[in-house]
């Protein structure tokens, strides 16, 4: 399982291309209607009405306008007149010797709407007849098209749920190629920090090996003991840190399994300060513990190990960041079956920047390089469903505050 920092950012990558693509779609479809009611309404199609109405009736017949004949050839279009009375050809112009003189009301039914002798022609009902407009052979198709008023009225809905269809068949394409994108990242991180890890711990172990066995040599002057002292004390660091790592990896790809089992809260606040306290800790970082009777009545159902590696990193941290010392207070209370855990210091407190990338999740360490530890412990809380919230105190120093589950001991 990812970590939410993944999953959000695949599904706001698939979405953001699917409304990419949804917005292709919609705007293919406009242009495609555009040019259709562009090629519809105004091209160079001579309309058929206008003709009509410029056709004059005179003394000796009748008359287009030059310009509008002349328009007619420019097109090559024939226009006619045909009589209302008898259905004879009263006029025409450019009309085709194969088009008939001669034409009863089957014939006008016939044509009127579609070919006539193979050309295209459009009509136009006038005071004396019908007038005909005709285009040349193949430059106009026509073709039948009868719709229900129950169909119009469905294409509307028709096309939004196509969209809709498209939209989510988009992203869930951009989810599935998201999701593989980040699988094969994740498994090349993995191996990664996995190879690492590995190619470190073996010359870690004759680094510290070698630096123990000079620190314990009588016969090296104590200042040379000492600094070997010191390299194993930094070695144990670093193994430290490459052990952090490869958990923080494993809790961030739930590679860790989880041993749970029901555990006295209380048990494990009392356990974890002894053990600091019987480390010989410095007596410059005193520490407080306070266990409210309704927390010591309660279990918590967790892994051991991570709950204790969880409360140990927290006080570590207090430690670690404040070589000054510090007063250490450990709070655990319950309320409505959920524990709250608070564990404070008087020491220097969170930076700005610390508290932001803590508050925000960020992978990233912080300046100081307090990250890990901290990070280590919000994966482990998160894993056990719990909530946490890191703050500084008014009066100096801060504090982290952890919700889990509480019941009853059993």
């Amino acid at each position: 399982m990812k970590s939410k920092g993944i999953r959000y950012s695949a599904l706001w990558l698939s979405a953001l291309l699917a409304v990419i693509f949804a917005v292709g779609i919609i705007v293919n479809l406009g242009l495609f209607f555009y040019a259709v009611i562009s090629f519809s309404g105004k091209g160079r199609e001579p309309k058929v009405s206008m003709y009509a109405e410029m056709l004059e009736h005179t003394n000796s017949g009748y008359l287009l306008p030059a310009e509008a004949a002349d328009k007619l050839t420019e097109n090559h279009y024939w226009a006619m007149l045909i009589s209302d009375t008898n259905g004879e050809v009263l006029w025409s112009y450019d009309k085709p010797p194969e088009v008939p003189e001669q034409y009863n009301f089957s014939d006008i039914a016939a044509f009127s709407r579609w070919y006539l002798t193979d050309y295209p022609v459009k009509v136009w009902t006038v005071e004396d007849g019908l007038f005909v407009l005709g285009a040349p052979k193949d430059s106009i198709w026509k073709n039948p098209v009868e719709m229900s008023m129950d169909q119009l009225n469905f294409w509307p809905v028709w096309i939004v749920v196509a969209l809709v269809c498209n939209f989510l068949v988009i992203f869930g394409v951009s989810v599935w190629m998201s999701g593989r994108r980040y699988k094969e990242r994740d498994a090349a991180r993995i191996e990664w920090i996995a190879g690492v890890s590995h190619d470190i711990r073996t010359p870690l172990s004759m680094v510290l090996g070698y630096a123990a066995s000079l620190e314990n040599d009588g016969e090296i002057p104590e200042k040379k003991r000492q600094q070997a002292g010191v390299i194993r004390q930094k070695g144990e660091e670093m193994r430290s840190l490459v052990a952090d790592l490869n958990l923080v990896n494993r809790l961030e790809y739930a590679m860790e399994p989880l041993k749970k089992e029901s555990l006295s809260m209380a048990a494990l606040v009392r356990e974890t300060a002894a053990n600091f306290l019987n480390a010989d800790l410095d007596e410059k970082y005193p520490i407080e513990v306070e266990i409210h009777p309704t927390a010591a009545a309660l279990q918590t159902y967790g892994d051991r190990a991570l709950l204790v590696r969880m409360l140990g990193n927290l006080i570590g941290n207090s430690i670690r960041h404040n070589p000054q010392g510090c007063s250490i207070r450990i709070e655990l209370g319950a309320e409505r079956k959920l524990f709250h855990l608070t564990i404070q210091d008087n020491g220097a407190g969170f930076t700005d920047e610390q508290l932001t990338l803590l508050r925000k999740g960020t992978k990233h360490e912080t300046s100081s390089g307090s990250g890990l530890g901290l990070r280590i412990v919000k994966r482990i809380v998160e894993v056990h469903g719990g909530q946490i919230c890191f703050r500084n105190i008014l009066e100096g120093g801060c504090s982290c505050t952890v919700w889990l589950k509480a019941g009853d001991k059993r």
